[in-house]
């Protein structure tokens, strides 16, 4: 009886021992990306029990800025491709492994169908903080290029992310919102009324790296599978475009 009950402490130890070993990757990612990298984090945990990867999402200026600050973070996936360069220059990714991989569009969501921006003149409007928010960069740069930045400017609400500013139109509380194509999945009471032509901004390129001295074995198996077939099969479920 001794033995058995030696035996089931020994056995609950080592399940103890094993839960408590994953290694633990942090991803800080843009808030466009949830749900695909929840199901792609998801399949890669199952496929490595050893693992546990940690999420972090928001607007890609924002991640950027924390990782400067020193936010322990293992590898980024951003909305931009500024964002990595600007973390690359000042020497926070790993040279070896940064790569440009996903496309978007920037589409404007409302209730009432429009034919060019213009039409948006007088109505409240939501977008991502431009300085910390990818998506509202480009809405900005269209708006600017389109001449009517000053027209708008008064009646803008700024999101922290672009999902909050596509919260903003879905529960009534603007006009429209300009966000990402892909975003659109979420949305339950408006849809998409206009796709900014492209002309008119920055082209829209995912890009992700791995920060330095982070790239061990573990991060790097993350890595290659974030470019594997399996994810880019699921990067155009949600309707993301592959950049190459």
């Amino acid at each position: 009886m001794k033995k058995i009950i030696l035996k089931t402490l020994i056995g609950m130890l080592t399940l103890s021992s094993l839960s408590f070993s994953k290694e633990e990757i942090t991803v800080s990612a843009a808030a466009s990306l949830k749900e695909v990298m929840g199901e792609l984090t998801g399949k890669f945990q199952n496929e490595n029990k050893d693992i546990k990867i940690n999420l972090n999402l928001g607007g890609s200026g924002a991640l950027k800025n924390q990782i400067v600050a020193g936010a322990p973070v293992d590898l980024v996936f951003f909305a931009s491709q500024k964002d990595l360069k600007d973390l690359d220059n000042k020497g926070f990714i790993d040279k070896e492994y940064q790569k440009d991989i996903l496309k978007n569009r920037l589409v404007v969501a409302g209730r009432s169908n429009i034919d060019s921006l213009d039409k948006l003149v007088g109505s409240s409007i939501a977008i991502g903080i431009p300085e910390s928010v990818p998506a509202g960069k480009y809405s900005k740069e269209a708006f600017i290029n389109y001449g009517i930045w000053d027209k708008v400017q008064k009646d803008i609400v700024y999101a922290k992310d672009v999902r909050s500013a596509a919260q903003y139109v879905d529960l009534y509380e603007v006009d429209y919102s300009l966000i990402y194509k892909t975003d659109a999945r979420v949305l339950k009471n408006s849809e998409i009324v206009y796709t900014v032509p492209e002309n008119l901004h920055t082209p829209i390129i995912y890009s992700y790296g791995v920060i330095k001295d982070r790239a061990n074995e573990n991060v790097v198996k993350l890595y290659n599978y974030l470019n594997s077939e399996t994810a880019k099969k699921l990067y155009k479920k949600y309707g993301f475009e592959m950049a190459d």
